[in-house]
């Protein structure tokens, strides 16, 4: 089965509420994911079986203002199951350095925490260097807001 992995434009906001749906068990909109894929900081790349959406990687075109130029900030990575350790997950990542070569960023970057073992041998598989080992993210929510988690 020929795995095909392309980045979603607004046209593809069905195949975008599929993969959403699908590979993380949430509902969004067409509306909602039109929009999304319409404002071009935001990338949604798709791992596509057959059609079937078998993984993505979300990131965003971070503006820098010291220097004129940017990073990506790779915000998640998801392979169904079955597609584990299949390398589609390297084909996704491979995308995401693409974008930094071609449109000239500084890097790409993600976070992760110390217990996730999977996701760190991952991004050092496929060229990841953990520079800062002490890195610790400070989440600041709305009053409102009351999530464990963000």
């Amino acid at each position: 089965m020929e795995v095909i992995v392309r980045r979603l434009t607004a046209a593809d906001a069905e195949i975008a509420v599929t993969l959403v749906a699908e590979i993380s068990a949430k509902a969004v909109s067409a509306d909602y994911m039109r929009q999304f894929l319409s404002n071009d900081v935001n990338y949604l790349f798709a791992a596509l079986a057959d059609d079937r959406p078998v993984g993505f990687l979300v990131a965003h075109r971070l503006e820098r203002l010291k220097e004129e130029t940017y990073k990506l900030f790779i915000y998640e990575v998801d392979v169904v199951p079955e597609f584990q350790r299949m390398g589609v997950g390297t084909r996704l990542m491979e995308q995401a350095k693409a974008v930094v070569e071609n449109e000239k960023m500084i890097c790409a970057f993600v976070f992760t925490d110390h217990r996730n073992s999977t996701a760190i041998e991952f991004y050092k598989r496929t060229g990841g260097v953990a520079e800062n080992g002490d890195d610790l993210m400070f989440v600041f929510r709305p009053s409102a807001i009351t999530r464990e988690t963000c």
